[in-house]
């Protein structure tokens, strides 16, 4: 009990850290509410984030699918998953490089199961963050070279409560239980109605939904300068705006399968498959696209003294304790996984998210509709290997791709971006299959080098710790 309690303070604590770090230092952060951190947890990232119709009840035995609710339905045992990654970035244009590393803790999540039929899960996760300092210099006829600085930090925090339940979960025992003499059942309904009541009480038998209810918190302050070093004639620009967010948003999902165990070599003949396969389908939305918040927003004219010291020659624009709204792209995502046996697990989603419809209070929206595709897999040798050497025929193998059309456009360029993924997931306490470590390692790239503009090509480490226990069972003897 004592390494629970432990393991549960960490969870709380991350609220600390995730005020605390924020390593980012993309300039496109500045676009938008910032650099959309990850979805998914470490297991996930490895796949390269595929995650709608990824059930987590056989290939990888117990894990936390944040990326679509329903999955919630299939937690086993209580388990707390916390995280993190590393990140380099290799920053070009045609003329200069940089090169930028750092660390960020990721997430901390609790789920456990209710009942046979459900399960729950609360966490705290990055959303999104800011982290830019950028400067360039233009020369203008009759007034010189003007300097524009633009700098950024903060980011918007996620916590969050979630529940999903399989509504039918008993729908096929009881069918087939109503009809245990085939034949008979046959004579009654008709070979095609009782074949039709059988596909979609097995559909009903895995229908899961599920839907979490989110709290959004956090800042974002933006500043930028405009400078006149070479002219005594204009003043100096000074804005800022910082923003203040919190506020509830929502999303859900549905998840449903279909095993197949046979297949017919006959009119009436069936031959039983070695190894089963099992077709999963998910669908994932956000219910609530929109969220209030508050700002503070002063433009200022300045001068500059010959030792460097900067006077507010007047206010331009003061406003303070503002109130407005932002409202969050629409997304809608579309999964489909194909699991074989207790080996192998293929999936793939496709998602859209409706970024047209951006609005950052009184911000103009130049955002485009980005297009996802992701598709991933996940091996294990041999699920229940025993034995001295057994470990790495446990170990799950995994790889992934993700691809992403972009939704910020600067100087007509729309930049999109890709990644590649591999990952470990590494069980750990003897004669556990559920507490594992998963590492999984991406490289990708987003943005161009055309229209002198930056291409970022980053490694990112993703490193998580999955512990699972039989937590808040009654015992009858103590």
């Amino acid at each position: 009990m004592k390494i629970k309690s432990i393991l549960f303070i960490i969870l709380l604590s991350s609220v600390g850290f995730l005020k605390a770090q924020n390593n980012v230092f993309s300039p496109y952060s500045r676009y938008g509410i910032g650099e959309l951190a990850q979805s998914t947890f470490a297991h996930n990232n490895g796949m390269g984030g595929a995650c709608v119709a990824l059930k987590p009840d056989s290939t990888m035995p117990i894990f936390i699918n944040v990326g679509n609710p329903a999955s919630y339905a299939y937690i086993r045992l209580t388990s707390l998953e916390v995280g993190g990654r590393f990140i380099y970035s290799d920053l070009r244009s045609t003329t200069t490089t940089l090169k930028k590393w750092g660390t960020n803790f990721g997430y901390g999540a609790l789920g456990f199961p209710i009942k046979g039929n459900g399960g729950a899960c609360f966490g705290l996760m990055p959303y999104s963050y800011v982290g830019y300092d950028t400067e360039n210099t233009a020369n203008t006829s009759g007034i010189g070279d003007v300097n524009y600085k633009y700098s950024g930090t903060g980011g918007i925090n996620k916590a969050f409560i979630g529940y999903g339940v399989m509504p039918f979960k008993m729908r096929l025992v009881k069918f087939r239980k109503k009809n245990l003499t085939v034949p008979d059942s046959l004579k009654r309904l008709g070979n095609a109605a009782y074949r039709i009541i059988e596909f979609g009480s097995k559909l009903l038998s895995d229908f899961s939904i599920g839907a979490n209810a989110n709290y959004l918190f956090g800042n974002i302050q933006n500043t930028s300068r405009i400078e006149y070093p070479s002219s005594l004639l204009y003043n100096n620009t000074y804005s800022q705006k910082e923003i203040f967010f919190g506020d509830f948003t929502g999303n859900f999902g549905v998840q449903t399968a279909l095993t197949v165990d046979s297949i017919r070599i006959g009119m009436n003949k069936r031959r039983a498959l070695k190894e089963k396969l099992k077709f999963t389908f998910g669908y994932f939305m956000n219910i609530n696209n929109s969220m209030k918040a508050n700002y503070n927003s002063v433009v200022l004219n300045t001068i500059k003294t010959g030792s460097g010291q900067e006077i507010i020659r007047d206010t331009a624009y003061y406003k303070v304790n503002q109130s407005g709204k932002i409202t969050l792209p629409v997304e809608q995502s579309f999964g489909i996984g194909l699991k074989k046996s207790e080996k192998l697990n293929l999936v793939a989603d496709f998602g859209i998210t409706a970024w047209k419809n951006f609005k950052y209070i009184e911000t103009l929206n130049e955002l485009k509709d980005n297009y996802r595709f992701a598709i991933g897999a996940n091996y294990v040798p041999e699920k229940y290997a025993a034995g001295r050497r057994a470990l790495w025929k446990r170990v799950n193998y995994r790889l992934g791709f993700n691809y992403e059309s972009g939704y910020i456009q600067v100087k007509n360029v729309v930049l999109n971006s890709y990644f590649v993924s591999a990952g470990l997931g590494l069980p750990v306490g003897i004669g556990r299959l559920s507490s594992m470590v998963n590492l999984s390692v991406q490289y990708g790239q987003m943005g161009t080098t055309k229209s002198n503009l930056l291409k970022e090509n980053y490694f990112r480490v993703n490193f998580g710790f999955t512990f699972s226990d039989r937590w808040f069972q009654k015992f009858r003897y103590d």
